[in-house]
């Protein structure tokens, strides 16, 4: 299509023509210099002006930003801006709200309006189309405008930030780490959720994203020039408000008093190999912030002492035996013993996990002859397991010896949630690890994250967002024996506050968050 000139508007542009050709007729269309304006018919057109906002460069100060997304032409959250003022000025915080745009001539809201460049009048103060270095390991992309109806937003943008975490204007929210090599941390790529109202097409790429729309934003502490932390504010429509960390909740444009969290889903374990640090700043700094009614353990033991990575291996052996990390009983008897120190005071939920399974699974492939250090307890396991073994609905069925084991301390704070089992808390289902997945197949987040109810999963270490789907991370150091040179592991918690609401907390250097 070519377009030619075809004299002057009445207020001296170019008018441009094209000709296009169908059936039957020969339509010409204008449009004028301006590249976004509209094409129209001949013999209807009339020069418009789309309304443009300039949207003046602004300085960032301070170290803790709120950081949200605004689509155009679209009507203000006024509950959730109010709160998000409020927290603000009780933080201490800056306000950063990137202009989006969604460009469909049957948004919801005018239909004149739906590709203009203006935004709501309370929110001009606070826009920010920049890209800013926020510290030397965190950057701030106000400057790309992501289609809100994006299946996938961050997608495409894992080297866009080179080195650098990311943060991306858009209303759903979705978070991924990208691996970096183990001398660094990995890259958080993240979006931030929106403050104005859901604004989509009835079309069904519209309402799936009107389904996908998240009242949030995201919370940054900038603690010195190489460490931030991050966090999500997920907004209640219910409670009309948020809860940040766990003493407070943001409401009415005022400060109330948070309820306790629900639960916190804790990273993979792995006792023996557990950091202490991550270890003391979960239990020393973000429990007592949070206050949670329960403890969810994910992979609580390591199974280093079974590990079926290590046959054929004498080194590995050899090592296991000198540091008496080979001893079966004494590694998952000191697992327990470290639960229920930790655990006390809670109530502690232990999900059926792969690392947890590995003792099952030695018992079935291993010979106790084969095996002087381990050949009493492997005889006793395998007896409870003979005994208890029956044929069931759907096929044989035996008990699991590690839940065996943790029952049998009588702890009555501890739940252990059986094998194909369900635990929901606050409508979200926590019974699954991750490492399985719909029909048997192997688990991921994005195989989880539609099936139906929300959920919380572990198992990869990498912690996630994607729909439905919540993933944590891991309590151990970021490398293992068997991790490669480039990696994407966090030591990353899950809460779930007192409005239901699902939130990840990052351990960066010894802390969940700017010590106050």
């Amino acid at each position: 299509m070519t377009l030619r000139p075809h004299g002057r508007t009445p207020g001296g542009k170019q008018r441009w023509a094209c000709r296009t050709h169908t059936r039957g007729s020969d339509m010409a269309c204008y449009q004028t210099t301006n590249p976004d304006a509209p094409l129209r018919t001949k013999g209807a057109f009339q020069e418009q002006k789309r309304p443009q906002q300039v949207i003046p460069k602004r300085k960032l100060g301070g170290n803790v930003f709120v950081i949200t997304w605004a689509q155009n032409a679209t009507p203000v959250n006024e509950p959730f801006f109010k709160a998000l003022l409020a927290y603000c000025d009780h933080n201490s915080a800056e306000l950063v709200v990137i202009p989006g745009r969604y460009k469909n001539p049957t948004s919801r809201w005018s239909s004149s309006q739906a590709n203009d460049e203006i935004w709501a009048p309370e929110l001009v103060p606070y826009l920010f189309n920049q890209r800013r270095a926020l510290n030397k390991n965190l950057h701030l992309i106000g400057d790309i405008k992501i289609q809100p109806t994006a299946t996938s937003p961050l997608t495409g943008f894992e080297g866009i930030t080179h080195a650098e975490s990311g943060i991306f204007g858009h209303p759903k929210l979705q978070l991924k780490t990208v691996p970096t090599p183990q001398n660094a941390l990995p890259k958080i790529l993240t979006t931030t959720g929106a403050v104005t109202r859901a604004n989509y097409t009835d079309t069904r790429v519209g309402k799936t994203g009107e389904f996908h729309h998240i009242a949030g934003a995201v919370v940054v502490e900038v603690e010195s020039a190489k460490v931030f932390h991050l966090r999500h504010i997920n907004y209640s429509t219910r409670h009309q408000g948020f809860i940040d960390l766990g003493r407070a909740y943001y409401a009415d444009g005022r400060v109330h008093a948070a309820p306790p969290a629900e639960a916190v889903i804790f990273g993979d374990a792995h006792w023996r190999f557990a950091d202490p640090v991550v270890v003391a700043a979960t239990f020393d700094q973000l429990l007592p912030e949070l206050r949670p009614k329960q403890l969810v353990w994910h992979d609580l033991m390591d199974s280093y002492a079974v590990s079926p990575h290590h046959a054929g291996n004498p080194f590995v052996l050899y090592a296991k035996h000198k540091a008496g990390f080979n001893n079966v009983r004494d590694e998952v008897q000191s697992t327990i013993t470290w639960m229920l120190q930790k655990g006390k005071g809670y109530h502690n939920i232990i999900i059926p996990s792969n690392h947890d399974d590995m003792l099952r699974r030695w018992v079935v492939r291993e010979d106790w002859k084969e095996d002087p250090v381990n050949a009493e307890f492997y005889l006793e396991t395998a007896l409870a397991m003979l005994r208890s073994t029956r044929m069931g609905d759907t096929g044989a069925e035996t008990l699991d010896p590690f839940q065996r084991l943790v029952e049998a301390r009588e702890a009555d704070n501890v739940q252990c949630v059986p094998l194909n089992g369900s635990y929901v808390i606050a409508g979200i289902e926590c019974a699954l690890h991750g490492d399985k997945g719909p029909n048997g197949v192997r688990g991921s987040i994005k195989n989880l994250r539609r099936i139906g109810p929300k959920v919380v999963i572990g198992h990869s270490h990498s912690p996630g967002i994607d729909e439905g789907a919540y993933q944590i991370g891991t309590m151990t150091r970021l490398k293992a024996e068997y991790t490669g040179p480039v990696g994407s592991w966090l030591n990353t918690h899950c809460s779930i506050d007192g409005f239901g609401k699902r939130h990840l907390h990052t351990c960066i250097k010894g802390a969940f968050f700017m010590r106050r």
